[in-house]
């Protein structure tokens, strides 16, 4: 757990720099120049919605069983700049800091002889997202732009269980802490995020507001499992396996934003 502490401490410190920095430099092609104005300025905001995981395995037979998507809340905040390529608008880049759960329902028959036995593996895993978005908005008009983003992530794994229940009491349910040494699991996740969604840019006489609606696609590229042994013999479910498990899932999220520039000449919204 002192490793996992330290991964989350330097995310905690990358958001931070991330925030720092979008907020003091002009991202443009090429290069970095120091901000002067404040025509391009940073919006921050708090995020949330839904997430539906599941994950792909290597196994075939086991990718093939029948199964449910984890449905769980998602939520964080984030930080999103205009980027100026070649004088030409509608780029961004951004940071976020996401909590989102991981994880996939298998349910099926084991069949040892003549009897049934009905089995369910459930994976539900909490993780803290770094994700760096990038983006382009469609200037439609000054009040609505729809918008696509890619956003590669790292995922730090901080905790949730992993469990294989009997719903007919043929055996004995199992469940193990992924906070503890003996779920397998790695606690480290990346890949990318694509998805599309509209923004509405809301006006007032001296500051404005951003909301956003957006859903996605999460790509996970790093196997899942652990790479260390170590399960108890009765634990028989968790033990470690060659094969790989990767991360899938939708994520539909409600975004509020707050660009930092306040204008108390009537001019909030210049330059959208």
């Amino acid at each position: 757990m002192t490793m996992m502490k330290k991964i989350f401490g330097i995310l905690i410190i990358v958001f931070a720099i991330s925030l720092q920095t979008m907020a003091q430099v002009d991202y443009s092609f090429g290069y970095i120049k120091k901000k002067r104005d404040f025509k391009n300025v940073p919006t921050i905001g708090i995020k949330g919605g839904i997430t539906l995981y599941s994950m792909h395995f290597s196994d075939a037979n086991y990718n093939d069983l029948p199964g449910k998507y984890l449905l769980k809340p998602g939520y964080g905040i984030f930080v999103e700049y205009d980027v100026n390529i070649k004088n030409t608008p509608g780029f961004t880049i951004g940071a976020e800091l996401m909590a989102v759960n991981r994880g996939y329902t298998k349910e099926f028959v084991l069949r040892p002889g003549s009897a049934d036995i009905q089995e369910i593996d459930k994976l539900d895993a909490k993780y803290i997202d770094l994700r760096i978005p990038f983006g382009y908005r469609f200037y439609s008009d000054q009040t609505v732009n729809p918008y696509i983003f890619a956003a590669p992530y790292v995922g730090f794994c901080y905790g949730g269980a992993i469990s294989k229940e009997f719903p007919n009491g043929e055996s004995t349910d199992q469940t193990v802490d992924i906070s503890q040494s003996d779920a397998v699991i790695n606690p480290l996740d990346a890949g990318v995020i694509l998805g599309a969604g509209i923004r509405f840019n809301i006006k007032f006489d001296v500051f404005s507001l951003v909301l956003k609606l957006d859903g996605s696609y999460n790509f996970g590229l790093m196997n899942t499992y652990s790479k260390t042994d170590g399960v108890p013999a009765d634990l028989y479910a968790y033990t470690f396996t060659d094969d790989s498990r990767n991360n899938r899932g939708f994520e539909f999220m409600l975004s509020l934003g707050l660009p930092l520039k306040f204008n108390f000449l009537h001019d909030a919204c210049h330059g959208w």
